[in-house]
């Protein structure tokens, strides 16, 4: 049971003129799951004379695991301002638009919201007021943002000390030639790929390896085989692109927000910690060949520790190499991690190249950047990226596609002809 009512909260910024760089507000909340910050900044970069204001959405364990607008946010009205801290008199106050928060855009602003000579010398009053604001019964807990009870560092460094270590696995996956070693548990929990893999009906083509007793009575080595596909299950499956060697289908799931509670979580650890001591005298073996050693092991120390390092755009660990191989092994929060990090990273220069060669051919990658491209399409088409492109169409296999819909959706009246941009 909750009610509503308005709310605002205030915040006097003493010797404003002295910050050196960007502040932002202490958090505070419009319900027991809705939290905010906002950011001030003393001097606009673009614009000097100016001082920026924006209103940053917390993101609640439900919102940071999707990418998609946050609904409840959109029914928020907020007015932000700025006043006299002596006369309380308004200097400046603008209305937010609060309808598309999402993770990939968590704060909303203004970068010239006020001039400032208009503003004192030494401290102003920054605030905002929400149209609501839910109150609670006594029985109601405040349900802080972040990603549940967060693994505790020293329990980080204890389970990835566990990865690629022979002693503790029964897993061996061969990386285009390099050993990658792992314990099934852990995999099997965080990854219904993985799950289906050691525990469903592919466990009958696996090779393993020989204890020392079969190699003692047989010193000729087992043949090696490739995991077979999902394909070979009677399921209904949708196919992804993944890379030039890929072999794999699969159908996309959703992990729901109750397969990853700290119960589970707290289950895994014990299953994990009482399987580590047994070491297994037959260790399965697993051929890789469509991805790189370093993704498949940033990949695995995701799965042991929910943690992910992105590296440069041109690594093995970048942000769409960990995105193609999250969506392959079907780590849905791995997968949203790299989809905001690729996202964020949009910008005229490449946008065009990004969407003709990768996000194309992952749903939830072209719908974000297609809208970009069309919305910013008279500077996207005067790119060197953009004229490479058209220049050499036949290398992108989707290229008369993709441009008919921009040019639709730029030219919706059927005038196509965008050579004066």
């Amino acid at each position: 049971m909750s009610f509503k009512a308005r709310s605002g909260f205030e915040f006097t910024l003493l010797n404003y003129n002295n910050l050196a760089t960007k502040v932002y507000s202490p958090p505070f909340a419009t319900s027991f799951d809705t939290f905010w910050q906002l950011k001030f900044k003393p001097t606009s970069k673009e614009n000097p004379e100016y001082c920026s204001v924006y209103l940053v959405a917390i993101p609640s364990h439900e919102e940071g695991g999707t990418t998609s607008t946050w609904t409840n946010r959109a029914t928020y009205s907020a007015d932000i301002y700025i006043k006299h801290p002596e006369t309380f008199v308004e200097i400046k106050k603008a209305t937010l638009d609060t309808t598309k928060f999402s993770a990939i855009k968590p704060l909303r602003g203004w970068n010239r919201f006020c001039k400032k000579h208009l503003l004192p010398s030494d401290q102003i009053i920054l605030g905002i007021e929400f149209d609501k604001t839910e109150f609670g019964t006594p029985d109601e807990k405040p349900r802080f943002p972040g990603n549940g009870k967060p693994f505790p560092d020293d329990l980080v460094t204890a389970w990835a000390d566990q990865l690629n270590k022979p002693e503790h696995a029964d897993v061996e996956f061969r990386v285009q030639g390099q050993s990658i070693y792992a314990n099934t548990t852990i995999l099997t929990r965080r990854s219904e790929y993985f799950q289906r893999m050691f525990e469903g009906r592919w466990m009958e083509s696996i090779t393993y390896n020989q204890s020392e007793e079969d190699q003692i009575q047989n010193a000729q080595p087992p043949p090696q085989q490739q995991v077979p596909t999902p394909e070979d299950e009677d399921t209904d499956m949708d196919s992804n692109i993944l890379g030039s060697n890929s072999t794999f289908s699969h159908k996309r799931r959703r992990v729901s927000d109750s397969e990853s509670d700290d119960d589970d979580d707290d289950d895994l650890i014990r299953s994990v910690c009482s399987s580590l001591s047994v070491r297994k005298s037959k260790r399965i073996i697993i051929e890789v060949i469509d991805f790189h050693p370093d993704t498949f092991l940033e990949m695995l120390r995701f799965l042991y520790t929910n943690r992910v390092s992105f590296g440069p755009r041109d690594s093995p660990t970048s942000a769409v190499n960990m995105f193609k191989i999250a969506d392959k092994y079907l780590i849905e929060n791995l997968q949203q991690h790299a989809k905001v990090k690729l996202c964020r990273g949009v910008n005229v220069n490449n946008a065009a190249e990004f969407l003709f060669t990768t996000a194309w051919q992952y749903d939830e990658l072209r719908d974000h950047v297609m809208s970009y491209v069309v919305q910013n399409f008279q500077n996207v088409c005067k790119t060197p990226g953009f004229k490479n492109i058209t220049l050499n169409s036949g290398s992108y296999p989707q290229f008369h596609d993709l441009l008919t819909e921009i040019l639709h959706k730029v030219f919706p009246d059927g005038d196509s002809d965008y050579s004066d941009y």
